[in-house]
C-alpha cells in the first residue's frame, strides 16, 4: 500500500517529467521552430504584400538613375554550356553587347567564397546538395560585384536595363514570393547584406530535398528574408507578366526553358500536392475529425467502465 503522500507525489513527478521532456524537445527543435515561424509569417505577409515594382517603363523616369553595374553573371558546372541552353544564353548576350559577361564554374565559385567570404566557407562546404551552393553563390557574387544574374535556362526577349534602376531586383513568382532565377543588385546591396548572414541558420535538414533546397537557399529563403527585411522600398519586384513564366498576359521580357535539373521525384510529389491541395485539406480535416471522434468515444467508454467498477 502506498501512503497518501506518495500517491500525491506521483502526479507531480509525472508532470515534472512531461514538462522537462517538452522543454528539451523545444530546445532541440528551436532552430526549426524559428524557421517555421518565419515561413508562416512570410506566407501571411504575402497575402497583402507591399510591393515596389520594377517595370521597363521606369527607364523613362528621369528621376531614376542606374545603380547596378552592367555585368551579366551566369553559372554552370564547367565552361561548357549544355547545347540545349546555348541559344537562350546567346539571346541575352546579343541584347546586351555593352555588358561584361561572366560564366562562373563550380571551381570558380569555391575560389570566390574562399577569397572574399571565408567566414561562410564551412557552411558552403556543408551543403548536402550542390544546387544549394549554386544558389548561394549567385547571392555572394551580386553582393560583392553587383550586376545582373540570369539562369542558363532563361532567354531574353528584350534589353534588361530596367533592372539596373533598383538596389535589388527579382521577379514575383507563383504561388507567392520572389524567385532567384533572374536578379540584379548593386555592390554591397543592403537586402543581400541582410540575408547572407542568415544562410547558416537556415542550413537545416528538412527531410525532403525539394523543401530543404527551397527553404535553405532557394526562392522560399529569398521570399522569407524579403518579407522580414525592413528596407523593402529599395527592392524592385518584376511583375508576373514581365517575368513571363506563369502569366502570359503581357509583354514578357524573358522566355523559360525546361531547367530545374536538380529536381527529383520529391518535387513531382510536391507539385502534385499543390494541384490537389483543396482535396488534401478536406481529406486531412475528415481524418482529424475521425481521430478526434475515436478519442472521445474511447474516453466515454473508459469513463463508463470506471463508473461500473466503482458501483460494484
Amino acid at each position: 500500500m502506498h501512503s497518501p503522500r506518495c500517491k500525491g507525489a506521483m502526479p507531480r513527478l509525472r508532470l515534472a517529467i512531461a514538462a522537462a521532456t517538452i522543454f528539451a524537445l523545444v530546445l532541440l527543435c528551436w532552430p526549426h521552430l524559428t524557421m517555421f515561424a518565419a515561413a508562416g509569417y512570410s506566407y501571411a505577409w504575402w497575402l497583402r504584400p507591399e510591393v515596389h515594382w520594377a517595370v521597363p517603363a521606369q527607364l523613362d523616369d528621369d528621376s531614376l538613375r542606374p545603380v547596378v553595374p552592367k555585368i551579366m553573371h551566369q553559372t554552370w558546372q564547367t565552361t561548357k554550356v549544355p547545347k540545349k541552353w546555348q541559344a537562350a544564353r546567346q539571346s541575352c548576350l546579343d541584347l546586351h553587347p555593352e555588358y561584361e559577361h561572366r560564366l562562373w564554374t563550380d571551381a570558380d565559385g569555391l575560389e570566390f567564397i574562399e577569397e572574399h567570404y571565408p567566414w561562410f566557407l564551412p557552411t558552403y562546404l556543408s551543403y548536402p546538395y550542390n544546387i544549394q551552393r549554386v544558389d548561394v553563390l549567385r547571392y555572394f557574387i551580386l553582393h560583392k560585384l553587383g550586376g545582373v544574374y540570369i539562369d542558363l535556362d532563361m532567354g531574353c526577349r528584350h534589353n534588361l536595363d530596367f533592372m539596373l534602376l533598383h538596389n535589388f531586383t527579382a521577379p514575383m513568382t507563383h504561388p507567392v514570393g520572389i524567385s532567384n532565377d533572374v536578379m540584379a543588385a548593386r555592390p554591397g546591396d543592403a537586402y543581400l547584406g541582410h540575408l547572407l548572414p542568415r544562410l547558416a541558420h537556415w542550413n537545416r535538414w528538412l527531410g525532403i530535398k525539394y523543401i530543404q533546397v527551397m527553404f535553405s537557399t532557394g526562392p522560399m529563403f529569398l521570399t522569407v528574408q524579403y518579407s522580414l527585411f525592413p528596407g523593402r522600398r529599395d527592392v524592385g519586384i518584376i511583375p508576373k507578366p514581365t517575368y513571363g513564366k506563369y502569366d502570359f498576359s503581357g509583354d514578357a521580357y524573358f522566355y523559360h526553358l525546361h531547367g530545374s535539373s536538380w529536381h527529383a521525384n520529391d518535387a513531382s510529389f510536391i507539385f502534385w500536392m499543390d494541384r490537389h491541395k483543396l482535396a488534401l485539406v478536406l481529406l486531412g480535416s475528415l481524418l482529424a475529425a475521425g481521430l478526434a471522434g475515436a478519442v472521445c468515444f474511447k474516453c466515454v467508454l473508459q469513463r463508463g467502465y470506471r463508473q461500473l467498477k466503482s458501483e460494484e
